[in-house]
């Protein structure tokens, strides 16, 4: 809680204007107070009017390396701050393909860019494709795939694009069992995922945990030989209704068994 009422105390005290929601401060507490008072580089979109830079740079501390990313030129002015800015357009692969060399290692990445699917979607999957470190990649405002005036996205939200992810992170174990898994799978996007230990998801916010060292290839092991004994998960109730957790939609559904 400490590290959460200084942040929101840094936020309050930033000499440039910022615009956040009350919840995100805790979630932001939760996945980067391992980096206050620590070297580390810490990079935002979306920060043309400035007062978040300074808050994290309150927060973090003096050591941090704050670095800054717009599409308009007009940001540029914070470097005058003493903060790294970075001008360009964040729906464009081949943007980040340059700035990110560029930046070299990032500890934590936080989009708060234009919040369009397709926006957070690439620039997501392009950090993703870049980093191989231990780092924390947020996107917030994730509610905006649910908003009329963000809705060009039809189906193919960034949520529905987070959620399915989950779905690749689960992928990584269809060889544990041969034979059980469907054949027809896309190798190539789980490999995408493979250093992806963990994605979290928020009131507005999700978070994917990059971490090569924690995400060890799955192998089914045994501490001793088990004696043969009745398997009874097929021998009660073979269906169940229950409540769909839709956020549009009051529905129950029949989910089968075997």
């Amino acid at each position: 809680m400490d590290a959460v009422k200084d942040l929101l105390d840094a936020w309050r005290k930033s000499p440039a204007f910022s615009i956040k929601n009350t919840n995100y401060f805790f979630v932001y507490g939760f996945l980067f107070q391992h980096l206050r008072g620590k070297e580390c580089t810490f990079v935002e979109t979306g920060i043309l009017q400035g007062g978040s830079l300074f808050m994290w740079r309150k927060w973090l501390g003096p050591q941090a390396r704050i670095i800054g990313i717009d599409l308009n030129p007009s940001a540029k002015k914070w470097e005058d701050q003493g903060f790294e800015i970075y001008i360009g357009d964040q729906g464009d692969p081949l943007f980040w393909r340059e700035v990110l060399p560029k930046i070299g290692k990032v500890d934590a990445f936080l989009d708060d860019g234009g919040h369009q699917s397709f926006q957070q979607i690439v620039t997501v999957s392009e950090v993703l494709r870049y980093v191989r470190n231990n780092c924390v990649l947020a996107v917030e405002d994730t509610y905006t795939s649910f908003m009329n005036d963000f809705c060009s996205h039809a189906e193919n939200s960034f949520l529905e694009y987070a959620k399915d992810s989950t779905d690749l992170l689960v992928g990584q174990s269809f060889g544990i069992y041969p034979n059980r898994f469907p054949v027809n799978i896309n190798s190539g996007a789980i490999q995408g995922m493979k250093h992806v230990f963990n994605i979290s998801f928020f009131n507005g916010i999700v978070a994917f945990h990059i971490n090569p060292e924690l995400c060890i290839e799955a192998e089914v092991i045994r501490n001793m030989k088990s004696d043969a004994i009745k398997d009874f998960r097929f021998d009660g109730k073979n269906s169940a209704i229950v409540e769909w957790p839709s956020v549009l939609k009051n529905i129950s559904i029949e989910i089968k068994g075997t």
